[in-house]
């Protein structure tokens, strides 16, 4: 097999690729052969039928076919020989011209994962990131528990800001003929801080008995999720008015969360915040070593790596935004040409930490076992309160394979690695 590759940039690359003729002789006369041995034509016994008709019959599929197996075998071949690594599917440039007895010479070019000259990445220097637990911290979260587990007990006093209400309400219009809709026994928790304002100011001070017409307007447009007709009146009848009733903070309230004693409960709940914090802190720290990589390796991307990076950011900066956009048309366009205009440094930046990653994970033999990935969907399904063939569903119907999260996992590794690599500076 001859090949020679052309430098067309430093990420795209064509291959000449030089078929022998006698390999293809050889696979085009076994293909014939084999096919003779078992067509049923009129007129011959099977097996005796002339090369010549075999041919002309089946002579067209038999090159289709043998293309088929030959070209991908001999592109992989030179892809290896090149020491290429293609990013994207190859693009033959001009039509495959078969000829008995004559080399098969085609082209493609292909979009290649770039060489990384002089790949440093052993004792990155970055700042130590101290972390520690606030005693007000552990408090904030023992009342969050406390407040959990209250209890609402009925009282006769006036409505205060923290209390649930049992309410009925009828909705009726402008002029307080036409109940418009109804419904009882509803519960209202002031204490939530949902509650529209117009509605919460109303109540304050009313007591269980209580009847009260709130013109909707009244009420913060705002703190809606729906906008209301104008001069529809909401008619209140309190019926219930309770209290919260907080827990004792005990080591009877701890035993509620499987601990001996409430000392017990909150040295734990320090180890899970100082947990945490330690994972954020690292999380920072792999940021900046992945910002250290990247500034100090300066090198070419596939412009598909870049495109594909582009469309993730975009379509994700879409989903996040909530406003919706009613625009359409050159408006539109425009818009999201702006939009991609503005994510391209992250896509490029996004696709050099990537590839950089790879290296390094090559270099280092960085792998995922399988072991590793029935954790990580085991961490999922728990996490989703789903079974791990629902995950694995997941990822196959959005990414079309598992290929995605085997690849976070690996560059989960390398970052682990380079921390662990890296010269951590205090005070800096």
């Amino acid at each position: 097999m001859a090949t020679t590759v052309e430098d067309i940039s430093t990420t795209k690359k064509r291959l000449k690729i030089e078929i022998p003729a006698d390999i293809l002789e050889k696979e085009y006369s076994d293909s014939l052969n084999k096919i003779r041995q078992r067509a049923r034509i009129p007129g011959f016994r099977q097996g005796k039928t002339p090369i010549s008709i075999i041919e002309k019959r089946f002579g067209d599929e038999i090159r289709s076919e043998m293309l088929e197996k030959l070209v991908p075998t001999y592109y992989a071949q030179a892809v290896k020989d090149a020491d290429i690594s293609p990013v994207t599917m190859p693009k033959i440039e001009e039509g495959l011209d078969f000829k008995r007895n004559e080399p098969l010479s085609f082209s493609l070019t292909v979009e290649v994962r770039p060489k990384i000259d002089n790949l440093n990445y052993n004792g990155i220097r970055v700042a130590d990131v101290a972390v520690s637990v606030e005693e007000a911290e552990i408090e904030d979260t023992v009342k969050g528990l406390q407040n959990d587990r209250a209890m609402f007990e009925a009282v006769d006093r006036e409505v205060g800001e923290d209390d649930l209400l049992i309410i009925d309400y009828v909705k009726i219009d402008p002029s307080g003929e036409k109940e418009l809709s109804t419904a009882k026994d509803q519960v209202m928790n002031l204490g939530n801080k949902l509650t529209p304002r117009g509605i919460l100011d109303a109540v304050l001070g009313k007591k269980k008995g209580d009847t009260l017409d709130i013109t909707l307007p009244e009420m913060d447009i705002k703190e809606q999720k729906e906008v209301e007709e104008k001069g529809n009146k909401l008619r209140i009848t309190i019926k219930e008015v309770k209290e919260k009733k907080l827990p004792d903070l005990d080591d009877e309230f701890a035993k509620d969360f499987g601990h001996d004693s409430l000392s017990a409960l909150k040295e734990k709940i320090r180890e899970e915040i100082l947990a945490a914090k330690e994972g954020n802190a690292k999380k920072q720290q792999k940021s900046r070593i992945v910002d250290t990589l990247v500034n100090n390796h300066i090198f070419d991307v596939p412009e598909s790596l870049i495109q594909a990076e582009l469309e993730h950011l975009i379509m994700n900066e879409k989903t996040a935004d909530k406003s919706e956009h009613h625009g359409n048309g050159t408006a539109a366009e425009k818009a999201d040409a702006a939009l991609a205009e503005s994510l391209r440094p992250k896509a490029m930046k996004n696709v050099r930490a990537t590839v950089i990653l790879d290296e390094i994970a090559g270099k280092e033999h960085i792998s995922v076992s399988e072991a590793e990935m029935k954790d990580r969907i085991a961490l999922f399904a728990k996490h989703l309160q789903a079974t791990p063939d629902a995950i694995v569903n997941l990822f196959m119907t959005r990414d079309g394979s598992l290929d995605n999260l085997r690849h976070n996992i690996r560059e989960e590794k390398v970052l682990d690695l380079l921390l662990s690599r890296a010269e951590i500076t205090k005070g800096e």
